[in-house]
């Protein structure tokens, strides 16, 4: 694992960063049942109470670092309710970023929503990269033709055949690799710091030389 790393909850897996700690720790798992305290205080004492065990759709999980418990149902978290994905590239468009977080927010309910969301946010930047903005493939060979670096094209392509996935029958079943989809928030990130990020800071440092070394440049490469 490297150093920068970041293994998001999902459920089954031996190890992953936990919720609580955000440390990348092994993870115990048990099925959950319901008793009635005997002899000891609760809050619940009072209450009419049931002992039972719960559908093997209830699950807890416990991490081996913090010992603090998450609790699943089906493939879904429902404690701790965190957003898991790294925060959007701040160079995105307000409107990218918002589709961004509403993609994260409804990550564990629905991959193939998130996916759709993140597909849309896809189309949106092809528009701020100065492209149409109406069809994505269109759009890509166009980046391609200018001379768009092979990495950023396949980080293009990964994120749109997997949008397309969610919302057309396709080869890629969402529901059942959400991991997948975490990694298409890392795509848009990846993109956006390529292509916007990148060159503004460049450009930026560029700016800041001596107008007679900038002179002596475009000399050099026969620009006026």
């Amino acid at each position: 694992m490297k150093k920068n790393d970041y293994f998001p909850p999902i459920f089954k897996e031996d190890a992953f960063h936990c919720p609580h700690c955000n440390v990348y720790a092994n993870q115990y798992y048990s099925h959950i049942c319901a008793t009635r305290a005997h002899g000891i205080y609760s809050p619940l004492i009072k209450l009419k109470t049931f002992e039972e065990t719960f559908d093997a759709e209830w699950t807890v999980s416990k991490c081996q670092k913090c010992c603090e418990y998450i609790i699943w149902y089906k493939d879904n978290i429902i404690h701790p309710k965190k957003n898991f994905i790294s925060p959007p590239n701040s160079d995105l468009d307000e409107d990218i970023q918002a589709d961004y977080l509403e993609a994260a927010n409804i990550l564990s309910e629905s991959p193939r929503s998130s996916a759709a969301l993140l597909r849309l946010a896809l189309q949106k930047l092809c528009k701020q990269l100065g492209e149409k903005g109406d069809n994505i493939n269109d759009d890509i060979k166009s980046m391609v033709s200018k001379g768009l670096n092979p990495h950023v094209q396949k980080a293009l392509d990964a994120l749109r055949i997997t949008g397309n996935n969610a919302v057309h029958p396709g080869e890629i079943n969402l529901q059942e690799e959400p991991g997948r989809v975490i990694k298409l928030f890392q795509l848009i990130n990846f993109i956006a710091n390529k292509m916007i990020t990148e060159p503004n800071e460049i450009e930026s440092i560029y700016s800041e030389l001596p107008e007679s070394a900038k002179g002596a440049v475009d000399k050099r490469d026969g620009r006026s």
